[in-house]
């Protein structure tokens, strides 16, 4: 998790700096030069922009990292005018245009190829009740894309969201990774029931584990599955003793069932939320994944949720 967590870092921070600079301070010998430099940089800041995890520096600062974009660009354009359109035609001028064309397709490669992918609504949904209250809810896993959706993989979890709650600095937590549980925005939220249903499954009583710990042989820790009208809901990671139902029990959409816990195997406090068609298999991995709305909405990694008071 340390190394996925150093790699956020670079991925966000470092590496837009760096493309940022560059192109702030110029250098291009030709107008084809800048070009090529201007859409690399245009290419990472989207591409980032839509599959970074931006819970983890602050929600807004992808914003700031489009604005630094334009602003940077803006600038570089004043020293533009004098330049040739093409470089001189020596060795160093082609190498230098060709790593910048390999990077930027690369990353227009990835834009066009993969992440549109992850916004398209396929096959059948499922209309749920939001299951968090009051707050602002992040998602961090979602769509219908790998690159935006781990879970894609896997076929009964194909449309599965992972979510958590913002605090005011638009962050998922105090500190970048804390051991504190509490410190998670998210933990010890109630949890409601998404639909009128019934309950069919009920586990309360596996640990709280202190991040980066998981336990990978209860995938689902404490966890709620429930019948709902056309699909069977799974809603896992929750929070030890904190279950208020248990097998058998109806309830409608709304109720409160439990608390967002960090059980199973799990990195940190949050929602795993899915869907999929009734099912009789034996596991909650077993299934065909459905498509999940909510007010209408099919929610994608950086979507944001704006809950609401259940009382």
């Amino acid at each position: 998790m340390f190394l996925a967590i150093g790699l956020v870092i670079v991925t966000h921070l470092v590496v837009p700096v760096f493309f940022l600079v560059w192109l702030w301070r110029g250098g291009e010998k030709s107008k084809l030069e800048w070009l090529l430099t201007t859409l690399t940089v245009l290419f990472y800041s989207v591409h980032i922009f839509l599959v970074g995890r931006w819970d983890f520096f602050g929600y807004f600062l992808r914003f700031v990292l489009g604005g630094a974009f334009l602003v940077v660009t803006f600038r570089s354009l004043k020293k533009l005018k004098p330049l040739p359109v093409y470089p001189a035609r020596n060795l160093g001028s082609y190498v230098s245009l060709g790593i910048s064309s390999l990077i930027a397709l690369l990353f227009l490669g990835a834009l066009v190829a993969y992440i549109p992918n992850g916004y398209v609504l396929r096959g059948e949904s499922v209309e749920l009740f939001f299951p968090l209250g009051n707050g602002t809810y992040y998602v961090g896993h979602g769509g219908s894309s790998p690159v935006l959706n781990h879970h894609h993989v896997n076929a009964a979890q194909r449309y599965a969201l992972d979510i958590v709650k913002l605090n005011r600095f638009g962050t998922r937590a105090t500190g970048l990774y804390p051991s504190s549980l509490p410190s998670y925005t998210i933990f010890a939220e109630p949890l409601y029931s998404p639909c009128d249903g019934t309950v069919t499954e009920a586990v309360g009583d596996l640990s709280d584990l202190t991040p980066p710990e998981s336990d990978g042989e209860n995938l689902a820790g404490n966890h709620v599955l429930m019948q709902c009208p056309g699909a069977d809901v799974v809603l896992a990671h929750l929070q030890r003793g904190s279950l208020l139902v248990q097998p058998g029990d109806n309830v409608r959409a709304g109720d409160a069932i439990a608390r967002i816990g960090n059980s199973g195997n799990i990195t940190e406090p949050h929602l795993h939320i899915h869907a999929r068609k009734p099912n009789p298999g034996a596991t909650l991995l077993e299934g065909e994944g459905l498509l999940i709305t909510f007010d209408g909405r099919f929610l994608v990694r950086n979507s944001l949720f704006f809950g609401q008071d259940n009382d």
